[in-house]
């Protein structure tokens, strides 16, 4: 095949016309008919771009030596390689999407086996608790608690007060003590009642435990769960850390009762860390 012959090859088989030619050569339309019609010849410095253009060497262009498929070729091999990159990305981004969905429902379903479990502790009838609450300047509060058949009594510790609660939900009695000044107030159980539903079933101890394990707080976690970065759930043979934002809480494997509680106190730039000693089932008699 002549000069002119090639070059229309090339140019076809990569989809140009004799303009898109011209304007990578920066030349006439005209320049390039009459070399494809073998009228002329291009100058040395019009058959390198060429030959860089089409990725051909000069002599195969001049004499005659170009393979009919060459060009097709080498558009082939542009392609696949093109193809190919953008699939390894495509299977990157998938796998990627892959990990985080693995992650979110690692997450969300190690936290609804966790809520599920507490959720037996709002029912109850018989424990006895100990929480103690301490901030930056130390021990801030302690609470003690003995629940058993429907007859609770409260120790409260804070500021160097101690208050005593003693409810019997069975004959609707309860009274406050304050051993500081050394009175007793005897207490309307209806109104302490409406005040705190169900605290006869277990709520009180149910109350205690941390917002994020219980179902008023599930929303919340799994918003932070999506939030992918934003909750660290870690599971080991005694104990399950789960942390979120600026709190942390380590819940007991077995039981799924918090042990550890920390969180931060924003309004005041302070901490609270509460401590949970819990025995289930272990009372025989509360004494009021």
């Amino acid at each position: 095949m002549s000069f002119g012959e090639n070059l229309i090859n090339l140019r076809r088989q990569k989809g140009w016309s004799q303009d898109d030619l011209a304007n990578n050569l920066n030349i006439s339309r005209q320049a390039i008919s009459k070399w494809e019609n073998n009228t002329s010849k291009p100058d040395v410095d019009n058959i390198e771009k060429i030959s860089k253009i089409f990725s051909v060497k000069i002599d195969e262009l001049l004499n005659n030596e170009l393979p009919n498929d060459k060009a097709v070729a080498l558009d082939v091999k542009k392609e696949e390689k093109k193809e190919k990159t953008i699939t390894i990305v495509k299977l990157m981004i998938i796998a990627v999407i892959i990990l985080y969905a693995i992650s979110v429902i690692y997450k969300f379903a190690s936290l609804l086996v966790i809520v599920n479990g507490v959720q037996k502790y709002a029912n109850l009838n018989n424990y006895h608790y100990v929480i103690t609450t301490y901030d930056e300047n130390g021990l801030a509060e302690k609470e003690e608690c003995w629940f058993k058949d429907g007859v609770s009594k409260t120790a409260y510790e804070a500021q160097n007060v101690k208050t005593i609660i003693c409810l019997d939900y069975n004959n609707m009695y309860g009274y406050i003590e304050d051993e500081i000044n050394d009175s007793k107030e005897e207490i309307n159980m209806n109104n302490y009642l409406a005040l705190n539903i169900n605290f006869d079933k277990g709520a009180q101890f149910y109350s205690k435990l941390p917002i994020e394990l219980r179902t008023k707080g599930l929303f919340s976690i799994i918003v932070k769960v999506l939030n992918f970065n934003e909750l660290n759930l870690n599971i080991y043979d005694e104990y399950v850390s789960l942390k979120f934002s600026n709190n942390f809480i380590t819940i007991d494997n077995e039981t799924v009762i918090p042990v550890y509680y920390y969180a931060e106190n924003k309004n005041n730039n302070g901490f609270l860390i509460y401590n949970y000693k819990i025995d289930i089932n272990t009372l025989e008699k509360v004494d009021i």
